[in-house]
């Protein structure tokens, strides 16, 4: 079995022990059964022709995200443009607190490993220095969303930022 199927399958168990603990209700990233696709209780990719507006967002190596809070609507969707304004390698990854430290861990073990490269995840996105990447989304549910950079060491240094979905 190659690596990424079992951390895969790792990531699906705890995510399943999660909902138990939790009463069987969560706002975390799951797997569907074939276990390719993921699916997300906030909403799901896009296209960016179908986009209701763009968003502009610096990273920056102060461990910042500019802005840091962003207000939209149930139902929109939204194309973040993510300028990375520094000199360090960032990245972006849309989720709750529960995610987030999920995907710190995992990038943790990969500089661990020596693996640089963030793997493919349609709510992530790395950003190298003096680039511009989009992600789109459509967010579905009304709640809290959080950005994360979680390059080695720079979300446990805050930088996030949130985004208040409203109904």
């Amino acid at each position: 079995m190659s690596r990424s199927f079992l951390r895969s399958l790792a990531v699906a168990a705890v995510l399943v022990l999660t909902v138990v603990a939790c009463g069987g209700t969560t706002t975390d990233t799951t797997m569907t059964e074939d276990m390719e696709e993921m699916v997300f209780a906030f909403g799901e990719p896009a296209d960016s022709a179908d986009a209701d507006r763009m968003v502009e967002i610096t990273a920056s190596d102060d461990f910042s995200f500019d802005p840091n809070e962003i207000s939209i609507s149930a139902g929109e969707v939204i194309t973040f443009r993510v300028v990375n304004g520094g000199e360090l390698i960032h990245d972006f990854t849309l989720g709750d607190e529960a995610t987030q430290q999920e995907h710190d861990e995992e990038m943790a073990e990969m500089a661990e490993s020596g693996e640089m490269m963030m793997h493919e995840e349609p709510n992530a996105m790395t950003i190298n220095p003096g680039e511009t990447n989009e992600l789109t989304w459509h967010f579905t549910e009304p709640g809290t969303v959080l950005i994360g950079c979680h390059q080695v060491g720079h979300y446990a240094g805050g930088m996030k930022a949130t985004i208040t979905v409203e109904s």
